[in-house]
């Protein structure tokens, strides 16, 4: 276990969600896991160092053979210092769902999460997506987080701002992140459409439609109104976060073949991106303006992987 990840300072409860980090291979477990009996020494001379604990393991869905030491053990996702910044002092609704992904995962939002400023950056839609208790609404976080981080470490702070205002006008519309480099104004809206488990028609090789729909309802609610609040020059470009990549890359554009209008008329650009491996970042150009952002968005591919 690193320094970074550290076991809580007070014994754990039953209930409790917690990560394993132990030393050897074959008592890892990635997902949360909760605390199902606490056992302690009844000396009274004891210390949180001899408690130990038997847990219920998500993902495998048992109870765990093995008896844990508190040493081998984190809160999730609190246990994580970014995380626990960006939840604040008190519990919050949908924390513990939030727990019991997979450790590796949290890891990563830890990470990403180091491009964040908790004191100054506009975090507050996070926290009530988090609160909603939904995997989904989760994860949109979590796209969210994820290019934040890659365009941070490209562009820097002072280029990459959250939670962008359009005008002030009465159609006003906030989009996630803005980017400003030195010849472009890119304001970029982050969508993570609901991956539909069922495909449609049953097993087979049919396409859900949830992906499209979703794109379709952001485009037409979202960027709609903005194309007719920003200046000319202001490059609108929508990123989606592909949670299945292969079958949500192939509907996309398959809903793009069809042509079912212009989607120039809402959006300069979009790019598509997944973190399953190394960074792939796919930029499409709608418009002239949406052309000269090519390079920008293929810049991203080049970031090192955080581990």
């Amino acid at each position: 276990m690193t320094s970074e990840f550290d076991p809580s300072d007070e014994p754990y409860d039953v209930g409790d969600i917690v990560h394993i980090h132990a030393p050897e291979p074959e008592y890892e477990h990635r997902f949360g896991c909760e605390v199902v009996e606490v056992h302690r020494d009844s000396e009274p001379t004891a210390t949180v160092e001899d408690y130990s604990y038997t847990l219920y393991a998500y993902g495998i869905e048992r109870v765990l053979d093995s008896k844990y030491p508190h040493e081998h053990l984190i809160p999730s996702p609190r246990g994580y210092p970014n995380i626990n910044d960006l939840l604040g002092e008190s519990p919050i609704n949908g924390e513990d769902l939030f727990g019991k992904f997979r450790r590796p995962d949290l890891q990563l939002i830890n990470k990403y999460l180091t491009a964040v400023d908790v004191e100054s950056d506009p975090t507050l839609d996070w926290l009530n997506e988090i609160r909603k208790g939904d995997v989904d609404r989760i994860n949109s976080v979590f796209a969210e987080v994820y290019l934040l981080y890659y365009l941070r470490e490209k562009y820097g702070s002072e280029q990459v701002s959250m939670n962008a205002t359009l005008s002030d006008g009465g159609d006003s519309k906030d989009f996630d992140l803005r980017l400003t480099t030195d010849d472009q104004d890119i304001w970029i809206e982050v969508t993570k459409p609901d991956y539909a488990a069922e495909l449609e028609g049953g097993f087979g090789w049919g396409m859900g439609t949830r992906t499209t729909n979703s794109i379709d309802r952001k485009l037409k609610n979202k960027f709609g109104p903005a194309r007719d609040a920003v200046d000319d020059d202001v490059v609108l470009v929508l990123a989606v976060y592909q949670e299945e990549q292969i079958t949500q890359g192939f509907e996309i554009g398959r809903w793009l073949d069809e042509e079912y209008y212009d989607i120039s008329d809402f959006s300069d650009g979009w790019v598509t991106f997944t973190y399953l491996g190394e960074p792939d970042f796919e930029y499409h150009a709608f418009t002239e303006n949406g052309a000269c952002c090519n390079s920008v968005f293929a810049a991203l591919t080049e970031i090192e992987e955080p581990r």
